[in-house]
């Protein structure tokens, strides 16, 4: 239900698709959308159905590849530090001589 006070901007400032909308998020709603996936629920206290976690996830990390570096993204892992050794030159099959 959309609120009938609320103004929607003209047609010629309003982004043409997702990716664009979510990367000129303010950092503020970006904060809030974030809030929202880690506590599952609205500000309000409304829970967040499945579509609203998906379109929310997809905004989060949209705004993320624009705005952060990629060793503070969600999700990030830093490679090469887990390992216990080198790389192996080749890699055996079990069961192959």
């Amino acid at each position: 239900m959309t609120d009938p006070k609320r103004r929607r901007a003209p047609e010629s400032q309003r982004p043409r698709n997702f990716s664009t909308a979510a990367s000129s998020l303010d950092r503020a709603t970006y904060e809030n959308l974030r809030r929202a996936l880690t506590v599952g629920r609205w500000p309000d206290g409304r829970l967040l159905d499945a579509k609203q976690r998906e379109i929310c996830m997809e905004a989060v990390l949209t705004w993320e590849a624009a705005h952060l570096p990629p060793d503070a993204r969600t999700g990030y892992i830093e490679r090469g530090t887990c390992s216990d050794g080198p790389e192996p030159d080749r890699i055996r099959i079990l069961g192959e001589e």
